[in-house]
């Protein structure tokens, strides 16, 4: 690039069986008529950037031509990270999604799929699955698809607004009808379907899914999350892992200066709206900044801002020791990285 700049990406619709109309209604996303959308892909290779001098490219583009400059020296040449908001109009597949190693050793892909969501709405009843109810293993596991009682082994978890879950590679997982919410995860469209409802359209992936899902039960669910309270914007954590650290800004005022610290950022707005340096952002709109960017300001351009960041964090500079300076004692910050089998701040915070 040029120049550098935070660039403003065109979203992309995904026509799904299970999507319905609502990213349209709650987050002003401009949609294909007539069709059931299922997911918006904020933030990946693909998207069209909307200004500046790059404008009319595609962020995978920018990415090949400098990675360093767009991404920070420390992440390669691939986007590590996708961001993207989802619509269950109707119960989505049971499914996993394999780790690094499986995804590299079955699909020759870089990245496995570790997940986060925040939900953004909820009907009233609204669950999702969240792994095992109890321990199992593979027999019981078949067994159970057999006899398509599979949904009496599954944790069901009921969610509202503003809860937040950690889906780590190998958990198997739904999100049901009523839900819309907006999902952190790495940069890979693997998923293996283990279940799907009796629809009878779409392919299942049992012997893959028994090859790479986590048979324990799923004891935690939610992460309750941890705020640094500025005068400026209250910095909630929600939840922080190995591969992002997915945060909810609450802009009360105009922000002067917030370093980058040599990566890339994913903001996007949720409420309201704001000037991100030059760039005005609406609701429902994403905007990367490259890691050349240095740094970057925020000025709410309505009474109520809220803005959900993702990046590929140093746990320990930029997640502990900011919450342990803010008063947070290392097991409430250990929360944030869901269950102790798959738990990436724990060993950090026992060795510190």
């Amino acid at each position: 690039m040029s120049e550098s700049y935070p660039l403003l990406l065109r979203a992309d619709a995904q026509k799904k069986v299970w999507g319905g109309r609502n990213l349209e209604r709650r987050l002003n996303k401009s949609l294909p008529p007539g069709e059931s959308i299922g997911e918006t892909w904020e933030t990946w290779d693909g998207n069209i950037i909307e200004n500046g001098s790059a404008r009319g490219g595609t962020l995978g583009e920018f990415i090949e031509r400098d990675p360093a400059a767009m991404l920070g020296a420390a992440q390669g040449h691939r986007l590590p990270l996708r961001f993207k908001f989802i619509d269950a109009h109707e119960d989505l597949s049971v499914q996993v999604h394999p780790d690094d190693a499986s995804a590299q050793g079955i699909e020759h892909e870089p990245f496995g799929k570790t997940e986060a969501w925040y939900i953004l709405h909820a009907e009233p009843g609204a669950q999702l699955i969240h792994g095992f109810a109890r321990d199992v293993d593979a027999t019981r596991v078949t067994d159970y698809l057999g006899k398509h009682r599979l949904p009496e082994l599954l944790a069901h978890v009921s969610v509202q607004s503003g809860d937040v879950i950690l889906v780590p590679a190998g958990t198997v997982h739904a999100i049901m009808r009523g839900i819309v919410l907006a999902e952190i995860q790495q940069n890979s469209d693997t998923t293996y379907r283990l279940y799907d409802w009796g629809r009878t359209s779409r392919e299942l992936h049992i012997a893959q899914s028994l090859r790479v899902m986590r048979f324990a039960r799923q004891d935690e669910h939610k992460t309750p999350g941890l705020t640094i309270h500025r005068s400026e914007f209250d910095q909630r954590f929600l939840v922080a892992c190995r591969y992002f650290s997915f945060e909810l800004w609450n802009v009360k005022k105009s922000i002067g200066r917030i370093a980058l610290d040599d990566r890339f950022d994913i903001l996007s707005v949720i409420d309201g709206a704001a000037m991100i340096d030059s760039v005005a952002a609406q609701r429902g709109q994403t905007i990367f900044l490259p890691a050349s960017l240095e740094h970057f300001s925020i000025v709410p351009t309505s009474p109520s801002c809220k803005i959900l960041c993702a990046y590929v964090p140093d746990l320990r500079a930029h997640v502990i020791e900011p919450l342990r300076r803010a008063g947070f004692r290392d097991d409430e910050i250990v929360q944030l990285g869901g269950a102790p089998q798959a738990n990436d701040l724990l060993n950090l915070t026992l060795s510190a």
